[in-house]
């Protein structure tokens, strides 16, 4: 666990995008992880809430202080997939 909500000064781009990038794959395992022990339904509640709370700011905005950077970290949780309904057809 991070001792510290900031990123060093100086960070490449790079290994931010690297970041970003093992976060959201991070964050999709998971959605399917929900998705496969308790649904479809469940998994679409959970990223719901995920970007509820991200918007709402019940998760800790101080990391996020110009709007720049809220705009952004809400678009990459809003690309995360959406799990499909479940489908009721006939074999």
């Amino acid at each position: 666990m991070l001792d510290t909500s900031e990123i060093r000064a100086g960070a490449p781009v790079e290994e931010m995008k690297i970041v970003v990038n093992a976060l959201y794959l991070s964050m999709a395992f998971l959605l399917q992880r929900i998705e496969d022990s308790a649904g479809k339904a469940a998994a679409a509640e959970a990223r719901e809430a995920l970007i509820d709370n991200l918007k709402d700011g019940d998760i800790d905005m101080a990391i996020m202080e110009s709007r720049k950077t809220y705009d952004f970290v809400v678009s990459v949780a809003e690309t995360l997939p959406v799990p499909s309904p479940v489908s009721h057809a006939a074999h």
